[in-house]
């Protein structure tokens, strides 16, 4: 399989042409995105139903699902094109979901930015480009969303470059850095004030094992690495008061739970949680003080799962599908 093949008051907040719909559970997914939108008070899930050997057909339009706690709603049907592995991140200053390149399949690759906050609108105006296998997070200090690497529209090319964007404009902030890398983890830590990378691969390279922290001007290499992963994702658990890592590549026994604690990642004992994947996505839901994972792929490389969790800092609950 490819890299690519494998990876209430709502109604009243969206407004009346957006109503919330009650129905179906996102389908399984992996490569999908899952952010904390404050102005919804969710956790919403965009580009569900990729990532597996079946998937939407590429005129299908990226829905936007939110997490109550108890159930998902589809907040919004009519997005851009559905597409994988795009960097996707929450502009808390502006309360927007910001998503920037992905792909449907390795003839169809995105370079345009995309804004959610009451409806969809294309952001004018240049950036990184088609890429996707990349990350973004919103460095909530300086205002500004960050990206990082990813790959093109040659499948034997990766990219190390920095962008930002600050709302309306890209540019790109650094050439040098972390090595070029795709399947990278990023995220704000709202400790340390920086945006923090994680892992990730390269062709030739094999998988990475270290960390990095942007401050907006350089990166800084942290000097106490963790085992070899791609394939994860990273969020801030406000509980824990400290960034997690969840799942990835090579299969972990379990889920694969590290913490970071100063400079260094520890294992985050986790019972009876989710099983081993990689691709899921995790976000850190503000209201509701938990941690919400989505989907991911299976430990066998075939399969693709539909599961939803939460995890309070200590334990696991698996929700019920509905």
């Amino acid at each position: 399989m490819s890299t690519r093949a494998q990876i209430l008051g709502i109604a009243a907040l969206l407004g009346a042409s957006a109503p919330a719909q009650q129905s179906a559970p996102p389908p399984a997914s992996a490569g999908h995105n899952l952010v904390y939108a404050s102005h919804v008070g969710m956790v919403v899930l965009v580009n569900a139903g990729m990532g597996g050997m079946s998937q939407p057909p590429a005129t299908a339009r990226t829905s936007v699902w939110g997490w109550t706690g108890a159930e998902w709603r589809v907040l919004d049907a009519a997005g851009p094109p559905i597409r994988n592995l795009a960097g996707v991140t929450y502009d808390t200053k502006r309360q927007v979901l910001v998503m920037h390149g992905g792909s449907y399949d390795l003839g169809r690759m995105y370079g345009e930015t995309w804004e959610w906050a009451r409806g969809w609108r294309q952001v004018s105006g240049s950036g990184p480009g088609p890429r996707d296998h990349t990350q973004m997070a919103f460095d909530q200090n300086r205002g500004r969303a960050v990206l990082f690497g990813g790959g093109g529209t040659d499948p034997n090319v990766v990219f190390g470059d920095t962008w930002e964007f600050d709302g309306a404009t890209w540019t790109r902030a650094a050439t040098t850095g972390p090595a070029a890398r795709v399947h990278h983890t990023m995220h704000y830590d709202q400790v340390s004030q920086r945006v923090v990378l994680f892992g990730g691969a390269a062709p030739g390279a094999g998988t990475f094992n270290d960390t990095w922290n942007w401050d907006g001007t350089r990166w800084t290499r942290d000097d106490a690495p963790a085992a070899p992963r791609s394939h994860a994702r990273m969020a801030f658990h406000r509980g824990l008061n400290a960034l997690v890592v969840a799942g990835g590549l090579p299969a972990q026994s379990d889920l694969g739970l590290l913490r970071r604690n100063g400079a260094a990642w520890t294992t985050l004992a986790s019972p009876s949680g989710p099983g081993p994947r990689y691709l899921a996505d995790i976000a850190y839901d503000e209201r509701r003080k938990v941690l919400v994972l989505f989907g991911g792929g299976g430990a066998d490389g075939m399969s693709v799962l539909d599961d939803t969790w939460e995890f309070d800092g200590t334990n696991w609950r698996r929700m019920a599908a509905r």
